[in-house]
């Protein structure tokens, strides 16, 4: 599996996808392949250091002697169109890849779960101006991966930032039967929602507490040319009133319902009761929201305050309880950000040049996403084999720093050692890894619904 996949950044099939994209054009003293080990070695990040410091690690991790000016040229819209490739590229590998499932097919109906989200890449404000001159610009990384593999199942950098629904729908031709798609409300869709359930698509969502939920009408009335009235063929359920006396912690699951004024999307309905500190806190977001926007919310979004309402086409078979468990499954990808701002820094800006920008950006995200791959099949590894779950962060974090590079370094010089490599990683790994039976379980742990 790793072979496949590094085959990708094979020194040869990284020189002939540097001549591809014009990258490289004719020979040079620094290779495609002495780009991507500086690139490695530096994780990604290509803005922290300066170009003198670039020259140094060249000079002495790569025996590679060159001028400030010589690396600058580096930097170019090509070697930026070369990195997006290798990404796509990367992607599509990872997906073709026959990967062992965590899940047990006997009693669950999806093969997968894919949890989209978007992240954004940001100049700061005191910099914006000057950021003009350089033509850098913010950008916002709409990214969607398998909880069970890690495999990156979409990934799209959008610099003129369109609606999160319309990007949404750019994965579905991406998306096969039984697999289970979770995103939060900004990629809200019925029209996305109704795809996906004619492709036999599974999907959860949260819906706005004041959205349109309404039972069909058996007997509506009718016109005199025997059309029936459209405002009789729906009766529209009072939330409020219904959820008055639900409990802490208690689950309602509403029958025959159906979504939306004008989609009249039918779906099971879930409604999930919240603690009064939990109420507390959304009152106290509501507020927040208030005063920043200035316009007050409607009085039923302080009334259903209290609550949680979720959209689902699972079969009933997947109780109440475990479509909510499942949902929460949603938060890994906001971990993944995390990592990706917190310790691979694709968010650190600097004026430079446009291109040493994108190149940047770019380059960060290759390693994420590599990274991100080979953690998982590391934490799946060391589940099956010793049932203990490991931080997805950890992993990630010190396959980016410490594994990567080393692994390149290996295949650039086509020798071998993967392996010495790895079970030093697992048994660094498994040293803080919980026991399975640990009250604080991480994503597998609630993914087994134990």
């Amino acid at each position: 599996m790793l072979e496949q996949l590094l085959s990708l950044i094979h020194p040869e099939r990284v020189d002939a996808l540097a001549k591809e994209t014009g990258f490289i054009k004719r020979k040079r003293q620094i290779t495609a392949s002495d780009f991507l080990t500086l690139l490695f070695k530096s994780h990604g990040n290509l803005l922290d250091s300066s170009l003198q410091e670039l020259c140094v690690k060249l000079s002495l991790d790569q025996d590679i002697s060159v001028s400030r000016t010589a690396i600058d040229k580096k930097f170019t819209p090509e070697a930026a169109e070369f990195l997006l490739r290798l990404i796509h590229e990367v992607v599509i590998v990872q997906n073709q890849l026959d990967l062992s499932s965590l899940l047990n097919q006997d009693t669950l109906p999806f093969t997968s779960i894919r949890v989209m989200d978007s992240t954004f890449v940001s100049v700061p404000d005191h910099l914006k101006s000057r950021a003009k001159n350089t033509h850098q610009q913010s950008a916002k990384v709409h990214f969607e991966f398998d909880l069970l593999s890690g495999q990156s199942t979409f990934l799209k950098v959008d610099f003129i930032h369109i609606n999160d629904a319309k990007m949404g729908s750019q994965r579905l031709p991406y998306v096969v039967e039984n697999e289970l798609c979770m995103q939060d409300l900004g990629y809200f869709s019925f029209e996305q929602f109704k795809r996906m359930d004619q492709s036999g698509v599974f999907f959860i969502s949260k819906t706005r507490n004041d959205m349109y939920l309404a039972y069909k009408n058996p007997y509506p009335t009718y016109h005199k040319n025997g059309k029936p009235v459209k405002s009789s063929q729906y009766h529209r359920i009072d939330l409020v009133e219904l959820c008055r006396n639900l409990q802490p912690g208690e689950y309602l699951e509403l029958e025959d319902v159906y979504f939306g004024g004008e989609a009249h999307f039918p779906a099971r309905c879930i409604i999930f009761s919240h603690g009064e500190k939990q109420i507390e806190n959304r009152l106290k977001k509501i507020d927040r929201r208030t005063t920043k926007s200035g316009k007050e919310p409607k009085q039923v979004i302080r009334d259903l305050a209290g609550i949680t309402v979720y959209m689902t086409n699972l079969p009933i078979s997947i109780s109440e309880k475990q479509v909510t468990q499942l949902y929460r499954l949603r938060w890994q990808v906001e971990l993944q950000f995390k990592v990706w701002k917190s310790y691979i820094k694709i968010d650190h800006f600097k004026l430079v040049k446009n291109p040493r920008w994108l190149c940047h950006l770019y380059a960060t995200l290759l390693v994420c996403i590599i990274s991100q791959f080979i953690a998982y099949q590391i934490r799946n590894i060391i589940w099956e084999e010793k049932e203990m779950e490991i931080s997805e962060m950890i992993a990630v974090r010190t396959i980016s720093n410490e594994v990567l590079p080393k692994l390149y370094g290996i295949f650039h010089r086509k020798k071998k050692g993967c392996i010495v490599i790895f079970q030093a990683v697992i048994q660094l790994l498994c040293k803080t890894a919980r026991k399975p039976r640990s009250a604080n379980g991480t994503a597998i742990h609630h993914l087994l619904f134990n």
